[in-house]
């Protein structure tokens, strides 16, 4: 009989060791394939979410025949078993996890340690956990929860021959732009969510266009980021404006205007495009001193206070 309970489906994998079964959806962020005690193959998979990794060893044949790639999202299912003396999971089921439009429910799921630049990762776990309004927090998940956008969100570039043209870019810039947005002392509660999720995701377009090995894809050749933004949100914000329609259309406006040379024609008209402009600039020109972002340390439980 299966020992699990509630908590021990998709639990952080820095609480899986406090159940004798756990299972779940996680990423995959290694994989190698050695032999066990007794000498038979095994595969060892490394699972990774926001609060750390976990190996779980795979010693069925029909496991180990599975076709498993790093950073790919599998369905798992562990038990805790006893070697010698030693303590390790054991995989009892694996399965490739196909995702439509969530890999997940909560940013949780993000894999911490595939994040090159890890206090902008942990920057973004505590902004997230800061954003008063319920619904800013769940378009911020139904964006980067998509299939490919938050991996990428993680490990791609700002820029090839820029600023931030290094892997990890991307949500090192994005992460200084909000940081330094949500420093601004007249917002009110509200502006400040609104604000704080404009600089998260302005330039979340470029996760199509350029690739973590600092190359623009084919994607990339032919459309610029900022359309893509667009595509990119364009579910969650039409969700967003089935409740909010003046809080999508904040966002809508300052991804689409506040770039000075932007195709749009459209000036900032509001405090917060204006301020957007303001610090992505000073971001992009490095006029943000470096190492600013404060160190949290591993903050996946953030998502839950």
């Amino acid at each position: 009989m299966k020992n699990f309970s509630t908590d021990s489906m998709q639990p952080l994998l820095e609480d899986a060791t406090e159940f004798p079964r756990f299972m779940g959806r996680y990423f995959v962020t290694a994989l190698k394939v050695s032999s066990d005690s007794k000498g038979k193959p095994c595969k060892v998979l490394t699972l990774s979410d926001a609060s750390g990794d976990l190996r779980v060893f795979c010693n069925a044949k029909h496991l180990i025949d599975l076709p498993v790639a790093v950073n790919q999202l599998v369905h798992v299912e562990a038990a805790l078993k006893q070697d010698h003396g030693a303590a390790y999971y054991r995989c009892k089921d694996l399965a490739q996890s196909f995702p439509d439009k969530r890999v997940g429910h909560d940013l949780s799921v993000l894999p911490r340690s595939l994040c090159p630049v890890i206090d902008a990762f942990d920057c973004l776990l505590v902004m997230f956990s800061r954003i008063k309004n319920p619904l800013l927090k769940q378009f911020v998940r139904d964006v980067l929860l998509q299939p490919d956008v938050g991996v990428n969100y993680l490990l791609c570039p700002a820029s090839l021959n820029y600023h931030h043209n290094f892997k990890g870019g991307l949500i090192k810039h994005s992460l200084e732009t909000a940081w330094n947005i949500a420093g601004v002392h007249e917002l009110s509660t509200l502006e400040r969510d609104v604000a704080v999720v404009a600089a998260l995701l302005h330039d979340i377009g470029k996760v199509k266009t350029m690739s973590p090995d600092i190359k623009r894809t084919p994607t990339g050749r032919l459309v610029d980021h900022s359309q893509l933004t667009l595509e990119i949100c364009a579910w969650p914000l039409k969700n967003l404006a089935d409740f909010a329609p003046v809080i999508a259309d904040q966002l809508r406006h300052a991804w689409t205007c506040y770039s000075p040379k932007s195709r749009y024609g459209f000036k900032p008209k509001t405090r917060i495009a204006h301020l957007l402009q303001r610090v992505d600039n000073a971001s992009a020109s490095g006029k943000v001193r470096e190492g600013f972002l404060p160190v949290f340390g591993n903050s996946a439980k953030a998502l839950s206070a």
